[in-house]
Parts: structure tokens; C-alpha cells; sequence
């Protein structure tokens, strides 16, 4: 399920994405968000970002998602 979600986002946007980019649209999008929470089952966005960065261990080391999670520290707080 995870794998056919990815494959949506990629489709969606007029690029071709890395797991990174998929990881960031979805925080960008909270209509996407959403729809993977409701997609893969998760309860909440916590479950949800959790479960993402388990599935490929180097995205919490990437400088790309770093840079943009420092500067959006208030991105999911609005929910």
C-alpha cells in the first residue's frame, strides 16, 4: 500500500519524485497527508510520518527534509 501511495504522488506532480520529495509533499499537503492516513490505515499524522521514515532509514538523515522541517517547524500544528 505504501509503495501504490508513493506511485500516486509521483503521477500527481509533473516531476519524477525520490521517497524525499514524496516525503515532503505529503507534509506540504494536507489534503495529501489525508489521504495517506486514510490510504495505509493510521490514526494519526504521527503514525503516519513514523511509518514513512521507517520504511527508508536514510530520509531522517537527508539534508533536503532537515532543511525543510527546520524551516517549517510549525507545520503540523495547525491540526
Amino acid at each position: 500500500m505504501f509503495l501504490s501511495f508513493c506511485s500516486l504522488v509521483t503521477l500527481t506532480s509533473t516531476k519524477k519524485l525520490n521517497l524525499a520529495n514524496v516525503f515532503i509533499a505529503v507534509l506540504k499537503d494536507k489534503s495529501m497527508r489525508d489521504l495517506f492516513r486514510k490510504y495505509c490505515d493510521f490514526e494519526n499524522n504521527f503514525g503516519a510520518l513514523k511509518f514513512f521514515l521507517q520504511s527508508d532509514p536514510s530520509l531522517h538523515k537527508s539534508k533536503y527534509i532537515m532543511k525543510f522541517l527546520n524551516n517549517n517547524k510549525n507545520i503540523l500544528e495547525n491540526e
